[in-house]
Formats: structure tokens, sequence, C-alpha cells
């Protein structure tokens, strides 16, 4: 199973200079270990960072070529050339567009923009788009968060005379296109103070060179591609979102107001996560489904009614997104069975939608913890398209290069990739790159991590240390939202909520005092945190407002027990969750219940009967262990509990005998039935078991008890299938039977494992 590491600073804070600032700026000891942890060690530090200045923003002409790249888009409007800004389908590379585009218009212009449409041109630079634009009049093309791999597009246009400005931010080839010019904060040549700009960003330059001053009215949308793309917070990039997100307040912009007002997203509501979770995925929604034109469009349009009519198309398209991707998340859950042995899951499916097999693979491989593939075809074509997602500490860019001969095209990073294969590849494909992920997992460890702010006390929690950290955001790539761990807490009022019935929600208490706590996506917590284990948790605070009244609020992102885990599933009715646990060991006491479950324990969990002539199994520390029944003897199962007591356990506890109900028959029945049969001296039980089933009105367990525990005290023989009465047996005491003991050690194991109270098996087992 993977594992999940939660790392946390080990940088040693000296405590007498975090209580001195802390002092010195009247603020929490948390609050300012977290400031030094970010290399904020000053006050100075500290304000010049929770308050950017223009002088944040780097001269433009600091960008290699943004002289000459100046130089030839002013010639073009001096000539009244036309211009084409050509753009990418996601969202940095919308707002890239129209930054851009609005610049040239600004200036009077004739510029017009182009996004190429992801399914039929694919991404960057196309032969046949530059064609189009190049009859339709264009004399100068600036491509913007795209082209610095469009080495054949470019060098077409070139033999056609037409100029190509590139503006990137992607990574840079060996050889770079042969461009006019190429606009790129990590240029080989150049030495750019912010590296990590986004195309946004390289297009707010482009424009600030271009106008001779910050054109704050584009603040927004450089904000918007920033952030939407995931780049590094710090420095030129903090100063652009944090900026950019004051002015969308006062946004005068009708296409991002009407969005907004269609995704009910208030003015002043918005920060980054807005952007990220609210603004940036309907934007996206549009290119991963079609033409994301329309996005450029909106933000363009000065017509009130055209933008109400794009915003909800916008807004629609996104609703679509989401129902295609839990339709085909749905869809590939239920084929991963028979991937259960693989060490990378592949997963094909003819007319799965390819817009959105990134996110579906993302989803996957969170499920499984295994890097994953999500494939699609087009039967007419026989190609076969797809995405990966990988785990930390697996490197899928590594292994799709190492069986590259496979596929007609492909690229990515660690974490991600995109391919394309031919149909009659799949087979071949699917089992070499099987056989690579396990090479590369025996020479790696996989793992997911949590990078952790720090410890937070739970006495220091309340709405002013929040409004501290909040004095950090915008948050995002390496200024990461605190991550914090609380420690030592116990669940309460644990329930599963949503529509969907997929998030968790609690309180958490210590010394008293409560936490609200939400965790998205994990109804899973659930039966383990009804069992009130002390636990340690990880997540993000927040102010919850409701009416008015502010809580703070936790948002979960990972818990660990400092308990053994104890999980009640002794009145679990459903086989298939039962055995749906992955990795699982199942435990029997008895033969004839490991005989009869074995055949539903899944390939990979394992079922082991107990023997007291052999040694218990060896089972890895992170595997859950289901107990599925019960010894006879109270003593047979603790000595098997204190072996595996720190591992997750599930308590199913199979117990068909109800000895516990049924109890031990009274001296009267006994007398009753040692009468009947002194009277009838001899019996065929094959034949007279049932009427005497009715005479003494017993159930065949207890008359079998009953008659061993006669047998055992020589009362009565039994040979041939015949039961005799002895005429003259010795007195003995009925309760000093093996027979006799053995019914009260059951009766004692069932009432103890399997008819006492959740809580009172707990203390019992706390106890061993």
């Amino acid at each position: 199973m993977q594992k999940m590491i939660w790392e946390i600073p080990d940088k040693t804070i000296d405590e007498t200079k975090v209580d001195a600032l802390a002092a010195e700026m009247n603020a929490s000891k948390t609050f300012i270990k977290l400031c030094m942890n970010r290399g904020l060690h000053t006050k100075e530090a500290i304000d010049r960072f929770i308050n950017p200045t223009a002088d944040w923003f780097h001269d433009p002409f600091t960008l290699y070529e943004m002289d000459k790249t100046v130089e030839r888009i002013q010639e073009a409007l001096t000539s009244g050339q036309k211009i084409t800004v050509y753009g990418d389908y996601d969202a940095d590379g919308v707002t890239s567009t129209v930054i851009l585009y609005e610049a040239i218009e600004m200036l009077g212009g004739q510029v017009d923009y182009y996004i190429p449409n992801r399914f039929i041109e694919g991404y960057g630079p196309n032969v046949e788009a530059f064609n189009k634009l190049i009859e339709n009049g264009t004399e100068l093309i600036i491509t913007v968060d795209n082209g610095v791999a469009g080495h054949e597009a470019i060098t077409h246009a070139n033999t056609l005379g037409i100029d190509v400005i590139v503006t990137d931010h992607h990574e840079c080839p060996k050889e770079l296109p042969d461009a006019y010019s190429i606009v790129h904060p990590r240029h080989p040549k150049g030495n750019y103070a912010c590296p990590d700009l986004s195309g946004a960003g390289v297009s707010l330059k482009v424009a600030t060179a271009l106008l001779g001053e910050i054109p704050e009215e584009l603040l927004d949308l450089a904000a918007i591609g920033t952030i939407a793309d995931l780049v590094s917070l710090t420095g030129e990039n903090r100063a652009i979102a944090y900026f950019g997100l004051k002015w969308m307040k006062h946004s005068q912009r009708i296409g991002l107001l009407a969005l907004l007002a269609e995704g009910s997203i208030p003015l002043e509501s918005i920060d980054e996560e807005t952007v990220g979770f609210k603004i940036a995925p309907p934007i996206n929604a549009v290119g991963r489904l079609g033409d994301a034109t329309l996005v450029v469009d909106l933000l363009t349009t000065f017509d009130d009614e055209e933008a109400q009519r794009l915003s909800r198309i916008i807004i629609n398209k996104n609703e679509e997104r989401k129902a295609l991707v839990n339709q085909i998340t749905l869809e590939a859950f239920d084929k991963l069975e028979e991937q259960s042995d693989q060490a990378i899951v592949v997963l094909h499916e003819p007319g799965w939608h390819e817009g959105v097999l990134g996110i579906v693979a993302s989803k996957v491989a969170d499920k499984v913890s295994k890097p994953t593939i999500i494939l699609t075809s087009d039967p007419n074509t026989e190609k076969v398209k797809g995405s990966g997602r990988s785990i930390n500490g697996f490197n899928i860019y590594e292994c799709m290069n190492e069986i590259r001969d496979y596929l007609s095209h492909f690229g990515g990073h660690e974490m991600a990739c995109g391919l394309s294969l031919e149909m009659n590849q799949l087979d071949a494909f699917i089992e070499a790159v099987n056989r690579q992920a396990e090479q590369l997992m025996e020479d790696s460890e996989s793992y997911r991590k949590l990078d952790i702010s720090g410890i937070v006390e739970w006495e220091d929690i309340s709405i002013d240390l929040i409004d501290e950290l909040n004095a950090l955001k915008p948050f995002g790539q390496e200024n990461e939202k605190p991550l914090f761990k609380l420690e030592s807490l116990l669940p309460d009022k644990v329930k599963i909520i949503g529509a969907d019935q997929s998030h968790l929600k609690a309180s958490l208490v210590k010394n008293e005092k409560q936490l609200e706590m939400i965790a998205f996506q994990s109804a899973e917590w659930e039966e383990v945190w009804r069992s009130s284990p002390k636990i340690d948790v990880v997540g993000y605070l927040d102010i919850n407002e409701w009416n008015g009244n502010k809580k703070v609020q936790l948002t979960a992102a990972d818990f660990k027990t400092q308990d053994s885990v104890i999980i009640d599933y002794r009145k679990e009715g459903n086989q298939k969750r039962l055995f749906s646990k992955v990795g699982a060991h199942y435990l029997f006491f008895k033969k004839e219940h490991f005989n009869k479950w074995k055949p539903h324990i899944t390939r990979d969990s394992t079922g082991y009967l107990l023997d007291e002539n052999k040694d218990l199994p060896t089972i890895h520390e992170a595997d859950p262990v289901v107990f599925m029944d019960i010894p006879d003897e109270l003593s047979d199962f603790e000595k098997v509990f204190r072996n595996y007591k720190d591992h997750t356990l599930y308590l199913f506890f199979y117990s068909p005998h109800e000895y516990y109900f049924k109890g031990v028959p009274k001296r009267e029945q006994f007398t009753k039935l040692y009468k009947w049969l002194l009277k009838n001296k001899t019996i065929h039980l094959a034949n007279e078991t049932e009427k005497l089933k009715k005479v003494m009105k017993l159930d065949s367990e207890t008359l079998k008890f009953m008659i061993m525990v006669f047998l055992e005290n020589e009362f009565v023989t039994i040979e041939d299938g015949k039961l005799s009465i002895r005429s003259q047996p010795q007195k003995k005491n009925l309760e000093d039977t093996i027979t006799y003991q053995k019914r009260l050690a059951q009766i004692k194991t069932e009432e103890t494992l399997v008819y006492s109270s959740f809580n009172e098996l707990v203390s019992y087992l706390r106890e061993i």
C-alpha cells in the first residue's frame, strides 16, 4: 500500500527570536513561526511580504528580446499591418490572449485573435491554422502561452514572409524555433528576475512594454492566468495576483462580471480560491469540450446581452464537464477490479471524452494510490489517446520514455503525461508499461506526501489567528495555504453529509473545547472515526460564516490514529463491503468458517486459518486485519489480538450458534432427559432424535450438548448409532465435564466479543 508521509519543517527556530518578533509585531507565535519557516525573519521582511508595492514589478525590457518585440509590433501598428494573437485553450491561454489583444487594440492596432481547437488542431502553432490566418490577411502572428516548441509552423510562416513573435513560459527545447523574437522568462540567453511567469504574466509584460506603464485594467486577467496555471506565487507573480485580485473586486469588465453573476460569485468574496475553484474551472471546461474562442469573446465584449449569453454557455459547459467526469470516473472505478494486481492502472474505453481523461486519471490514482493511465479511442481512426497521472515517487514520464516505441506521441513530466498510440499496439503497450512500472517501483519507494506548515497549539486556534494567517494571502505555489497539524484530538458527532454522501463532518474535542471539521471526499473515514480513537489531524483553518455568526472550521486533509483502530463490523450484512478492503488479512479460528468464506477473499488480500500448532502469520504493519469469527476460549483470542493490536482491526466475529442466548440447560432439563432415556433404555439416534427433540422441546445443538455431557460422565454409551442408558452410573457433577466447561467458555466468549456494546468491547480490548 502507498504510504502517506507527513513532512513537517525540520528547521530549528530560535524560540527567543520568535518571542521577541511576536512581541514586536503584536502577533501570535504560530504566525511568526510560519513566517520564519517561509524565510521571513524580520518585521521589515514580513511587512514587505504582506504589503506588496508597485516596485515588485520588474522592468519588462529586462526580458530577452523585449525591445526587438516591441519595435516589431510598433512597426505593424504604424504600417497598419493586421496582427493576430495566437492563444491557447486553457485559462492561462485565453487570459494571455485577451491581455495582448486589448493592449494592441488600445494603441489603435488592427488586431484579431485565434484559439486553436484542441481536438482538431492540438496544442501550439499549427501549419494549417497559420495558413488560414495568413490567407485572411494576417501579417504578424504573436503566440501567447505557446509557441516555444512550434518549429514547423513558424518555419512555414517564415517561408511565406510572415513574422512570428513567440511569447511563452513553457519549458524551452534544446533548439528554439526560428521566430522573429522570443519573449520567455527562462530564455537561455536571458536572466529575468522572475523566471516563473505564467503565460498571462508574459503577456502582461509585453503589454506593459508597449503601453509604457502597467495596464491596471488588465491585472485582473493576469491574476486569473497566474493563479490558474499554478506557477510560483512569489516575487512578481505574487504582485500580479495580489493587485489583480484587488482590481477584480472593482472590475468593470462586462464579460467577467456576467460570468461571476452566472456562477453566483459575489465580487467582494473573490480571492485566489475563488479563481482556482470557481472561475478557472468553467473557463477550462470550454476548451476541454470544444472551442475556447467563446471565452475570449466573453472577456472582450462590451455587450451586456452577449456577455450574459456567453456566460450561460460557459457555466453550462462546466456542468457538462462535471457530469462527464463523474460518469467516466464511475465507469473507470467499475473497471478497477480487473486491474487489482497491476503495478500501473491502464483503463481503456472507446468513446470516453478525451478532454476530461486527465481529471479522471487523477481521481483514479488518488483512489487506488497507483499511477494511472486513462485511454479512449476512435474506432473510425484506430487511434488511442489518453492521459496519465502519477503518485509521489514514481516518474510517469520516465516510464513512458522507456517504452516510447509503442507510442505515436507522448509528452509530460514526472507527475503527468499525455500520449497517443495505434489501436493494434494497445495490448502490447499495456503489457510493456506494467513491466516497466514494476521495474521502476523496485528501484523507488512510492508515497503520498503532505507538506505540513507546522503544529498549531490547540489553545491558539481562534478567529484572530486566521485573520493573521490571511495577511499572507494570496496563497499558492511556494506560498501555500498553511497546512497545520493538530495533535491528540477525539472525534465526536461524526456523520456523513452531501448529496452523494461523500463528505465527512465531525467535531474535534480536546480539553473540553470543540472545533468544527469537514473533510471533503472522505466519507470512508467515518467507520474509523466512529471507533473514537485519539487522532492527529492535518488541515486548513478557515472562518465559516453563517447568518452573521463566525466560527473557526478545519478542512481536514488527512489523519493518523494514536490508538489502534478498532472498527465494529459485527452487524455488517453487506458481504461485498466486508471483502472490499484493499490488502486485508482475514483471520479465522474455525475451519468450517474458513472454507465457507475463503472463495470471497479478493486476490490482493489473504485468508489465514489460525492453528495453535503454528506460528501466527507475519503481517505488514500498514495492512488491516479482519477477525472473521471467534474461538471457543477468550484466551485464544487475546493471544492473537496482542499480536495484531497495532493494526487497523475490523471485527466481524461471525458466531452462528448463539450460545450466549441459549445459555446452558437447567438441571431440571438434564433430569427430564435422563428419566426419558432411562424409561426407553436404548434409542436409535438416526431414527428417534427428532422425536426426542419434540419431547424435550430442545433444538439439535442443545440436545447434542446434553447428550455429550452424559456421555462424558459415563451416564450413557453410544455404539453403532445406538444410545443406551447405563443402569448404575457413578454419581458425578455435570458442571465438571470438559463439555460443560467448554460451553461456559463459549458463552463467555460470545458475551464479551459478540454481544457487548462497542464501548464495552473497546474497553476490554484496551485492557488487553
